[in-house]
């Protein structure tokens, strides 16, 4: 077990890397899909989807969901359709100028990752992504309850491998 400069060292480095991130995030807005809007279409890749579920699986509240999936909309990023097996409700899916804006966001955030990476080795890559994929499961587990970490492990929280989800 570590002991508690250890945990307050770790810590530490999650903030600064969360900060990092945050301020890349804030300087990309312009041109890039950030936060709660890259994870709604992170969600609808592939799949129509409720916007009650979108609102669960990233953990937002109804009316964030509702002003993230206007914006989206007003962009012609998703569109919304009558829900074939509940004429009350509506789904939500990617357009096709939402895929193409996505990918590009993704392989141009992946390519600034790799650079940033250039010196590290294949086996620095693999205990980091071990490392932070055991940590992301203990986080979730202790602090949200093991129900988050069912849904994380599905694809439904934090991404491993593939990209990211961010608040807005």
């Amino acid at each position: 077990m570590i002991d508690h400069n250890e945990a307050s060292a770790i810590l530490s480095q999650m903030v600064a890397i969360g900060r990092t991130f945050r301020v890349a995030g804030q300087r990309g807005q312009a041109h890039e899909l950030t936060g709660t809007k890259l994870g709604f279409l992170q969600q609808l890749r592939g799949r129509d989807v409720r916007l009650g579920e979108l609102a669960h699986r990233l953990s937002v509240s109804a009316p964030v969901a509702t002003r993230t999936v206007e914006a989206l909309e007003s962009a012609a990023l998703v569109e919304r359709r009558p829900d074939p097996q509940d004429a009350r409700a509506c789904l939500i899916s990617m357009t096709e100028r939402g895929r193409r804006q996505l990918e590009e966001n993704e392989t141009r955030a992946v390519n600034q990752f790799a650079h940033a990476l250039a010196d590290w080795s294949t086996r620095d890559a693999v205990q980091a992504i071990d490392i932070l994929e055991r940590l992301n499961g203990h986080l979730i587990e202790v602090l949200q309850g093991p129900e988050c970490n069912e849904a994380a492990q599905a694809g439904l929280g934090a991404t491993n491998n593939n990209g990211n989800e961010h608040e807005a």
